[in-house]
């Protein structure tokens, strides 16, 4: 076990100190990267399930290269510090994380802000450290003009449809086009939040043993 205070125990408490440490530079190089060596970070089965995106980890590095490339938006995230959990050659890691998007709407240069927890899980492949799959818990966000003195004026109505978790980033993708899923984890949602952070949601990763299943 460790930290038992044998020296089997200092051996397994030093691999697990660097299995957080391999997850966490993981994520961050994962967002620092360029779009070809983005890719390579992705676990080849991978799953990606946010707001932007649903399918594969491969599909998500290409499209949003794709799109950045037609349409010249601008979009990158701020990711915080990893709170990992392991067990063997799985992990889930939890971070804070704040969106940013820039493009224009009718006329007018807005920024947009989102506020959430992203939890990515991460599988050991031949020794190395992969993202197996990203779930987003969305919290508040916001839009605004980048040019104070301007005006965006935005249809109330409409808005009120949207649930407030990610209000404002449904009304920008769908502006652009796109079309978000509306039923994601959410503060706004409790229930979703406690079925992906609960014992069903853990089940999932292999971080632990599904309901009435034994090893």
């Amino acid at each position: 076990m460790a930290g038992d205070g044998s020296v089997g125990g200092a051996e397994a408490h030093m691999r697990e100190i660097l299995d957080r440490a391999a997850i966490a530079d993981l994520i961050q190089r994962e967002r620092a990267a360029r779009w070809d060596e983005m890719a390579s970070h992705h676990h080849p089965e991978s799953t990606i399930d946010v707001a932007r995106f649903r399918g594969s980890g491969a599909e998500f590095v290409r499209l949003p290269k794709q799109n950045w490339r037609s349409s010249g938006n601008v979009n990158f995230h701020d990711v915080g510090a990893a709170v990992v959990t392991l067990r063997g050659d799985r992990a889930l890691a939890d971070t804070a994380c704040t969106l940013h998007g820039f493009h224009t709407r009718d006329g007018v240069d807005v920024a947009s802000t989102g506020f959430l927890r992203l939890l990515w899980r991460a599988q050991r492949l031949e020794h190395r450290w992969l993202i197996a799959g990203l779930r987003g818990i969305y919290v508040r966000d916001m839009l605004q003009p980048c040019n104070r003195g301007q005006t965006l004026t935005l249809d109330k109505a409409e808005l009120a449809t949207y649930r407030p978790s990610y209000r404002y980033l449904t009304a920008t993708l769908k502006y652009l086009g796109r079309n978000p899923s509306h039923d994601l984890p959410g503060i706004d949602r409790p229930e979703t939040v406690d079925a992906l952070r609960g014992r069903d949601g853990l089940a999932r990763t292999g971080l632990i043993q599904a309901p009435g299943r034994r090893r």
